[in-house]
């Protein structure tokens, strides 16, 4: 959260002292500490937390916590640990800014919860570096590079308790020109090293995450950063007023909706590599588990997709039987999406609403903000892929469903199924029949379905099913109720 607040404030503050020569001076000092402060609540300003010294051909950028912390001085929580941290900017010839720190953290929290049990939160991070390239072409960092040592978090509240820890850290920002004029695609890529994370509660069995390493890769592209960051900054004044007034209010949506659509698509990745999670009854292990996110540029027709793939699926000796643990996929892939999202209603309606009063949204403004979601009411969710592979079988599947949230029992299901070798599941189950008789009712199920396949050019077999309200249903157009 530090590093969060830091980076937004001093990137808006870079980005209205541009016109500023390359000359490190005492004024530049002032006016650099002054965009900053811009952003800032009053009472955090007036604690002289924050100074901007001249220092050679850059500026040194330091932020005092222990001292706000004291002049806070809160009776809910103790801070310990917590110590200033320098933030270097030096403006380049070509009006471009070099930005760096370096450092170590080791912080310790302490208080208590509304109900009264204690809570503590210890985080350290070792040989933090970061350095990178502001751009005012684009508002924002051109490029940055990110690296660290040992990070470890330890949170307790109550007899709950969660550990957390990594080996180290990389990471790496850049930024291109989009095809649209005065637009940015920005790109990050990094990884995490041995992920170790540890769940322990009150009558709950202990339970440890394990990982070789945690890759990430984010992208977001056609960003107007300039329109974003003036948002952003009225916000940031915004929130410095306890009641904002109906004019401020109004200047904020007119920039929202200057804003829109803040980008045309953005998508996410991360990867476990030897994931393992260890508990009582054993060892559960992924050698690769992948989790993606990704959606379309915010309008009347957004899709949300998510997705997750798992390969080289693993489980405790014994827990199955053996002709059961054979049943269980090597690799298993899953694609989802939710189309046709009405973000610009949503926007539109959010814009129409009194956003002056106090306290979270009347109950009916809140559904009202959901229906906006949802063209004429109409809900849909697509699995664009399924997959499950073994030595047994080689399945796929893709679909589509469409129903009203109001109504559920209206809903129309449209899949496909594919399969290939089945023969051999089929034998499969029929041997296993000997150890458990109810494989027999899944042989006889799957030759049953086998007879109403259709047969594609590739040899796999394949199932159109349709279903409507529950009460109909089709597979490759044969009626079957």
């Amino acid at each position: 959260m530090r590093r969060i607040l830091i980076a937004t404030t001093v990137v808006a503050a870079l980005f209205t002292h541009t016109a500023q020569a390359a000359e490190v001076n005492g004024e530049g000092a002032r006016a650099l500490k002054d965009n900053i402060s811009r952003f800032l609540p009053d009472q955090v300003v007036s604690t002289a937390f924050l100074t901007v010294t001249p220092a050679g051909n850059r500026y040194e950028i330091s932020y005092d916590f222990p001292r706000l912390l004291a002049a806070i001085n809160s009776q809910d929580f103790s801070v310990s640990g917590l110590t200033p941290f320098t933030l270097l900017a030096a403006p380049l010839d070509n009006g471009q800014w070099t930005l760096s720190s370096e450092g170590n953290m080791n912080i310790s929290v302490e208080g208590r919860m509304r109900d009264g049990r204690p809570a503590s939160l210890t985080y350290s991070v070792t040989d933090a570096a970061f350095s990178g390239i502001f751009d005012p072409a684009i508002s924002y960092l051109r490029s940055g590079e990110a690296t660290s040592g040992p990070i470890r978090m330890v949170s307790k509240t109550g007899e709950e308790e969660v550990e957390a820890s990594f080996a180290g850290m990389n990471y790496s920002q850049g930024a291109a020109d989009n095809a649209n004029a005065g637009a940015t695609d920005f790109r990050g890529t990094g990884s995490f090293s041995r992920f170790y994370e540890r769940v322990a509660a009150p009558r709950t069995p202990p339970v440890q995450l394990r990982a070789e390493s945690l890759d990430f890769d984010v992208e977001v592209e056609g960003v107007v950063t300039e329109k974003v960051l003036d948002l952003a900054g009225r916000v940031l004044q915004l929130v410095k007023s306890e009641k904002p007034s109906e004019a401020e209010i109004a200047e904020l949506k007119q920039l929202v909706r200057g804003a829109m659509p803040f980008f045309t698509a953005l998508s996410e990745k991360i990867t476990f590599n030897k994931f393992t999670v260890a508990s009582q009854a054993g060892d559960f292990g992924v050698g690769k588990l992948d989790y993606t996110f990704s959606m379309t540029e915010p309008s009347d027709t957004t899709r949300i997709g998510l997705g997750a793939r798992l390969e080289d699926i693993s489980m405790p000796f014994g827990l199955l039987r053996d002709v059961y643990s054979r049943l269980v996929p090597e690799l298993a892939e899953m694609e989802v999406g939710i189309p046709d999202l009405n973000f610009t209603r949503f926007a539109d309606t959010l814009m129409e609403m009194d956003l002056t009063r106090p306290g979270p949204l009347p109950e009916a403004e809140s559904e009202r903000l959901g229906k906006a979601f949802i063209n004429d009411g109409e809900l849909a969710i697509d699995f664009p892929k399924i997959v499950a592979r073994s030595s047994l079988y080689d399945l796929e599947a893709s679909g589509r469903i469409t129903g009203y949230p109001d109504q559920r029992s209206r809903y129309r299901l449209e899949t496909s199924i594919m399969a290939r070798d089945i023969d051999r599941l089929i034998q499969y189950f029929q041997g296993a029949a000997k150890v458990d008789p109810q494989f027999n009712q899944a042989s006889f199920a799957l030759m049953m379905a086998k007879g109403m396949a259709k047969t594609e050019p590739d040899g796999r077999l394949r199932w159109d099913v349709a279903s409507e309200d529950g009460r109909t249903l089709s597979v490759n157009g044969q009626s079957l109720r």
